[in-house]
């Protein structure tokens, strides 16, 4: 049991790494003042390229992808209300990341697919609960 603990703990380490290096410094550094914008756009081409019609494909794809665990909070006749959490959104928002414009973008793209409305989706960051609400907004 200690073993399968240690080598989950190495791969979350790795994953968190690898995470940390290209979301939270190469991209910046080669995107500068346009990241989000890109990264925003970037999110809406994944969905896209990898299908991800519906919010069970999102909360799928996020855990393959360990971006965090995504939930439905509230959803009104305009918007939908997602937290997105986990160890991952913990560490990148402890190392002081405020940038989750992929899983944005993703949300966004997915959401105006399963309800056919133009989607764009905001952020707001909790660094007290280390969580992001993503609020996926239509016309």
């Amino acid at each position: 049991m200690n073993f399968f603990m240690q080598n989950n703990n190495e791969q979350h380490e790795h994953v968190y790494f690898v995470n940390q290096l290209y979301r939270d410094f190469l991209l910046p550094t080669i995107l500068g003042k346009d990241n989000e914008a890109i990264l925003y756009w970037g999110g809406k081409r994944i969905a896209r390229k990898y299908d991800l019609l519906s919010f069970e494909d999102v909360v799928s794809f996020f855990a393959t992808t360990e971006f965090g665990s995504l939930e439905k909070t509230k959803t009104h006749r305009n918007e939908e209300i997602f937290k997105l959490k986990g160890q991952n959104v913990t560490d990148r928002i402890n190392s002081g990341s405020q940038e989750f414009s992929l899983e944005a973008g993703i949300i966004a793209e997915a959401i105006e697919k399963e309800t056919g409305r133009t989607t764009e989706c905001e952020i707001k960051v909790d660094e007290r609960k280390k969580e992001v609400k993503l609020i996926a907004k239509f016309d």
